[in-house]
């Protein structure tokens, strides 16, 4: 009985594992920039090619760009490289992206152990909600605001929502479907503040909504189909291409720069403004609470960036700029004090290529003081999205450092017992700080 078990298992991982897409003779490509007709050339690398890459992102201290090329891509790719004289380096694909993930018996409980050493599937994402729910049910409530295009729920969860109109601080993860650290991230976050009584005072004054998983189809499909998959799964009709970025699907600047029309490119924009299911529940939330929402974090990867407003175009910014680099420095800051650890404080917009109709400009376009997007760990592009299981921890404490860095701003600001001047929201600020450099080493959240 237990061999035939085993080559029952044997051949269900082996179908599984046919059914994953297989990225053999893909490569990772790695321009530098810091020549201006370098960067020049690649700002237009959609109009040499005839097709644009999928960018993978940027090194801003490095000046480096890369890029996800497709094997059948790869020879014309560097032909248009060496005819225009750019140096380059093309690296194969980490073998980490084939590893397929396999689901387990759900009947056991899903714990904080789990959220720190591996990545979940969506139904164990849920489940470990429902657990949180039931324990502390005085803190901790479920809110569906809406469903995913193949039906799954998006859900809230609404911490220390005591009724009051205390500001909130809103926090959203993972609507590019690859990106799996942000979704761990999102978990830890809410473990570890409604379970450890050292932040009790910080919610009494400030409520918190995590939405860990806003793009749950596309999450699924990266970890049954095809690891590299960004989007979300949406059908259009007499398209072979499915789903579209969702962070280019909000309503603000929509279709503008930085995005495709294209059904089949990695940044579709959507037919039109919040055409995917998910932005649009997203949006509608958020309306729903924009008078009390003060700060906003999109928890993305890779890349170790902490991103501020406008990024739909360059060398544009808010009226508050100063405000927001401010406190996106000092999330920085208590990033660093846990580990290290060095994230860089930039404009969204001023890299290689702005991107219309993203979550954090239509969030500030609303009204929210602080807006955010956070490009988790790693910074290197051959680790890039496969974030290995055993570092998942310290990405988790470090992000969460800096949430709580802007849960206080928003507490010093705008909480019940406002603080009367800059200066003292600043002193709070350093404080934290330093408390941050003892909670940080005594692992809060920590699973066993």
């Amino acid at each position: 009985m237990q061999v035939f078990h085993l080559q029952l298992v044997l051949c269900l991982i082996c179908v599984v594992s046919a059914e994953y897409k297989n990225y053999d003779g893909f490569k990772v490509l790695e321009v530098n920039y810091g020549n201006p007709r370098v960067k020049n050339y690649i700002q237009k690398l959609e109009e040499h090619l005839g097709f644009m890459p999928d960018f993978l992102g940027e090194n801003w201290k490095q000046k480096q760009a890369h890029y996800f090329i497709d094997k059948d891509s790869v020879e014309k790719v560097k032909i248009n490289l060496a005819d225009n004289n750019i140096t380059y380096h093309m690296r194969d694909v980490n073998p980490q992206i084939f590893k397929v993930r396999r689901r387990r018996d759900l009947n056991g409980a899903v714990s904080i152990h789990d959220v720190n050493t591996r990545y979940l599937s969506y139904d164990e994402q849920m489940k470990f909600l429902n657990s949180l729910a039931q324990q502390y049910p005085n803190d901790v409530k479920l809110q569906n605001i809406g469903n995913s295009y193949e039906g799954r729920s998006i859900t809230a969860v609404r911490i220390a929502d005591d009724g009051s109109s205390k500001p909130i601080v809103w926090i959203d993860a993972g609507i590019h479907a690859r990106e799996w650290i942000s979704y761990n991230v999102a978990l830890y976050l809410i473990y570890t503040i409604v379970s450890q009584p050292a932040y009790r005072n910080l919610l009494d004054s400030v409520q918190l909504v995590v939405v860990p998983n806003t793009n749950p189809d596309g999450y699924e499909y990266s970890r049954t189909n095809d690891r590299m998959w960004r989007k979300t799964r949406s059908r259009f009709t007499n398209s072979r291409c499915a789903g579209a970025d969702a962070n280019r699907n909000y309503p603000f600047y929509w279709g503008t720069q930085g995005v495709s029309h294209s059904q089949c490119s990695e940044i579709f924009c959507g037919s039109r403004p919040q055409s995917e299911p998910e932005v649009l529940a997203l949006t509608n939330a958020i309306i729903r609470d924009e008078e009390r929402i003060k700060g906003y974090i999109a928890l993305h990867s890779y890349g170790q960036e902490i991103l501020y407003p406008w990024g739909h175009t360059q060398r544009t910014y808010p009226t508050d700029v100063q405000d927001l680099i401010q406190v996106g420095r000092a999330m920085a800051s208590a990033i660093r004090a846990v580990n290290n650890t060095d994230y860089t404080v930039v404009n969204s917009g001023d890299g290689l290529y702005p991107a219309a109709g993203a979550s954090d400009d239509w969030a500030k376009s609303r009204g929210i003081k602080y807006s955010y997007t956070i490009e988790l760990s790693p910074i290197d592009d051959f680790t890039g999205f496969s974030l290995p299981e055993d570092r998942i921890n310290q990405v988790c404490r470090e992000a969460f450092q800096a949430i709580q860095v802007l849960m206080i701003e928003v507490k010093s600001k705008f909480g019940f017992k406002q603080m009367t001047s800059s200066t003292a929201s600043s002193a709070q600020s350093t404080l934290l700080l330093n408390r941050l450099r003892t909670i940080g080493n005594r692992g809060f959240g920590r699973g066993r």
